[in-house]
């Protein structure tokens, strides 16, 4: 029987076992690298400086603002700007002044200001107008620059309308009822004096329907307000014109047109009442009252 003869040695180690492959995870993206890092930490400081030096000036100009630093700077800037206009030729070296006849060149001068040897371009001609318009003689003005070294003026005054007495006082006034100056006893005596509570202003209308009848508004003496809601007419040859609270501009009309037709108010009359518009009431002189005076 033939023999087998083995070899000994070391056991092969059997194989491991294959294990399954795992599955493919997914792919995480990769972190920010060291240069990205440090780019942002350099960006966060330059901000970081920025907001710094911002802070810091802000300090600083609220310094300099609160010892009038930034006002003198500003104030040196704008001597500068007014040399080098005036430098340049434009000087003021005139004012003209138009439609003046009652305000006083003096008063329309200092209402303007030392403006002559200043800067034309500099100029305020706005605040210079309303400054103007102030003046109790002036209506409305007009300020313009014209170059190279003028300023011109324009007005337009205002009309005297009536006397207001007030407190002992007498002050001119137009139509519209605004004041005008103080005046003296007998300075615009041919002017109707405004009497009562509630004037000059309630007296605007009253004012511009008279005057609608310059023969009628010359007769007139005074207007005086009753019971603050009418006027009464008080005419140079002392007739009283009762005037009703609303409607007196009709009311004037027919007053002009009935004198005009046959000089009524040239006659001894003591009052007409035009209160009621569908009957107008005469009283001569030395005849009995129909009714009490209101």
């Amino acid at each position: 029987m033939a023999s087998k003869t083995y070899k000994r040695g070391k056991p092969k180690a059997k194989a491991a076992p294959k294990k399954p492959a795992a599955k493919a995870r997914a792919k995480e993206p990769a972190g920010p690298s060291l240069f990205e890092r440090l780019g942002d930490i350099s960006q966060n400081y330059a901000l970081a400086g920025v907001a710094g030096v911002a802070i810091i000036l802000a300090i600083a100009a609220g310094v300099l603002w609160a010892g009038g630093y930034v006002g003198l700077v500003g104030e040196k800037m704008n001597r500068a700007i007014d040399e080098g206009a005036v430098a340049a030729g434009f000087e003021i070296r005139r004012v003209t002044l138009k439609g003046r006849t009652e305000t006083a060149n003096d008063e329309l001068l200092e209402a303007l200001g030392p403006v002559v040897g200043a800067s034309l371009l500099h100029f305020d001609a706005h605040s210079a107008r309303a400054r103007i318009e102030e003046l109790g003689w002036v209506r409305a003005a007009a300020v313009s620059r014209l170059l190279p070294d003028t300023v011109q003026i324009s007005i337009r005054e205002r009309n005297p309308s009536a006397v207001w007495q007030v407190a002992g006082a007498l002050h001119l006034i137009d139509e519209s009822g605004a004041a005008i100056r103080e005046i003296g006893a007998y300075e615009y005596s041919n002017l109707p004096l405004i009497v009562g509570s509630g004037a000059p202003e309630a007296a605007a209308g009253v004012l511009q329907a008279l005057g609608a009848h310059p023969a009628l508004k010359d007769m007139t003496a005074a207007l005086v307000r009753v019971s603050e809601r009418r006027w009464n007419m008080r005419l140079r040859n002392e007739i009283d014109v009762k005037l009703p609270e609303s409607g007196y501009v009709d009311a004037l009309d027919k007053l002009a047109a009935l004198h005009d037709a046959h000089g009524t108010l040239d006659q001894k009359l003591e009052y007409i009442d035009l209160r009621d518009p569908e009957r107008m009431v005469i009283r001569r002189r030395g005849e009995a009252a129909d009714e009490p005076a209101q």
